[in-house]
């Protein structure tokens, strides 16, 4: 399912103090715009479309689930104090009626840049020094969410990752709408249902009590599996891109990963290894401290 886009002139009636409402994106629920503030300021403009309330017990628990991940979604990005997670921008969450849809709207800040998938899909090999900026960057966002608010981030892929260009935050994490708080009850309306994207699922992911275990080693493996296709132009450790639902699930929990050296000859043994590592099926043996990953990196 994904979300219909609500157009310039109704939002522009809602939000008179901004303009443009350039479209950008759009998900399940989720469509992103971006706006001008009143003093020339861009930000990023979020609608989330809530479920209707509903009679039933389900309609109103998948109601509840999308409001919860909202609100969640604004309190991680409000408190994360990592230049590697986008932040919140200035205007606060507020529910407004939209085409007859109650939704969840609010900003996040505008970066310049493009999405690392692009950048994969351009086919151009990155150096030593990219990648591991880019793994940087990734342990680092994990380190915070993990470090300051207990969170994984549960959806780390090409797709929610900019490469903004900006020497500071070259590569910043997006989209924390199923960030797992693991000190807090869990927000999926149906629990058999993971809510994260198949192909950079960590294999725990799969099994039905994983909430009871999860740890930011799930994102290591998501940015390990991300690493793997920028540093091969495209190339999964795992899947094919043909793979439907069932075969990717199965390479995940059975096969045996692709190792790196096979495909860039080129890229030294330590940072080919460590990536092999970050893909490790056993989360115990993927890397266990954060700040020497990132002496790792350096």
């Amino acid at each position: 399912m994904t979300s219909q886009r609500i157009s310039p002139q109704v939002l522009a009636a809602a939000f008179p103090d901004l303009s443009g409402f350039d479209f950008i994106s759009t998900g399940s629920y989720k469509t992103v715009y971006r706006v001008s503030l009143a003093n020339g300021v861009q930000e990023v403009l979020k609608v989330i479309r809530l479920p209707i309330r509903g009679q039933t017990e389900d309609e109103q628990a998948l109601r509840r689930q999308e409001l919860g991940r909202a609100q969640r979604e604004v309190s991680l990005l409000r408190d994360c104090r990592s230049p590697f997670v986008v932040r919140l921008g200035s205007v606060p969450p507020v529910i407004r009626q939209l085409d007859g849809d109650d939704c969840v709207v609010y900003t996040e800040e505008f970066l310049p840049g493009r999405e690392l998938r692009e950048l994969i899909d351009a086919a151009n090999l990155p150096t030593v020094h990219e990648i591991k900026l880019l793994l940087t960057c990734l342990t680092r966002a994990i380190q915070a969410l993990w470090t300051q608010q207990h969170t994984v981030h549960r959806d780390i892929k090409p797709g929610n990752i900019l490469a903004t260009g900006i020497k500071d935050r070259p590569y910043v994490l997006l989209d924390l709408g199923i960030a797992y708080n693991v000190r807090e009850p869990g927000l999926t309306a149906k629990p058999e249902l993971i809510p994260a994207t198949p192909r950079y699922m960590a294999p725990e992911m799969l099994d039905p009590n994983f909430r009871e275990n999860l740890s930011y080693r799930a994102d290591l493996y998501a940015s390990g599996v991300t690493a793997f296709e920028f540093a091969t132009g495209g190339i999964h450790p795992l899947a094919r891109t043909e793979d439907d639902l069932v075969q990717t699930i199965t390479r995940i929990l059975r096969q045996e990963p692709r190792r790196l050296a096979n495909e860039r000859r080129d890229l030294p043994a330590p940072l080919t290894n460590l990536i092999d590592q970050l893909n490790k099926k056993n989360p115990a043996l993927r890397p266990g401290n954060l700040n020497l990953l990132l002496q790792q990196l350096a």
